[in-house]
């Protein structure tokens, strides 16, 4: 009877060892780095969708989308909504995305809070564009995705283009 490996055998289990620590490498290497960038990529796609959200609620308030208003001028990253009360400035800046009032009708008491809301959202880019005609926009498309760097290499993620209307479209209509 055999008590011992013989040299053959010790050497396949060393190559089959071998093999499993590698691919076992390469699946703990993903888990370590992919999946928490992509959870980054979910976070700030949701806070982005957080943004959209409530631009979408002021748009559909609006009764304008002037192109300038108090020394502010909308571009690709400025947005300027006029609402009944008040006109809202959207800006892009330094991965951040600021919703500020930039004046209002109402006693600063009542909606104490409301004037500034900040969301971070590092690797987003926001772009606005205004639509419409004859001087008068009736529309925002607003385009946006996150770019991450991948092994050298820029992608975008999550790339959407939205359209939204202004909530006096109907009665400008009539």
């Amino acid at each position: 009877m055999r008590k011992a490996f013989s040299l053959v055998e010790l050497l396949a289990v060393m190559v089959v060892s071998a093999a499993v620590s590698v691919a076992l490498a390469a699946l703990f290497t993903t888990i370590i780095t992919d999946i928490p960038k992509s959870y980054r990529v979910v976070q700030e796609n949701t806070s982005l969708l957080s943004v959209l959200g409530q631009m979408r609620k002021d748009i559909d308030r609006a009764k304008a989308l002037p192109q300038s208003s108090a020394g502010h001028t909308t571009d690709d990253e400025l947005l300027l909504i006029e609402l009944p009360d008040a006109m809202i400035c959207y800006q892009l800046k330094n991965g951040e995305v600021l919703r500020r009032r930039l004046s209002r009708q109402r006693r600063p008491q009542e909606d104490a809070g409301e004037d500034t809301k900040v969301w971070s959202v590092p690797h987003a880019r926001v772009e606005c564009r205004l639509a419409g005609g004859d001087d008068k926009a009736y529309a925002v498309e607003v385009r946006t995705h996150i770019e991450y760097e991948v092994r050298g290499h820029r992608q975008k993620k999550m790339a959407n283009s939205y359209l939204y209307f202004v909530g006096a479209l109907p009665e400008a209509v009539k």
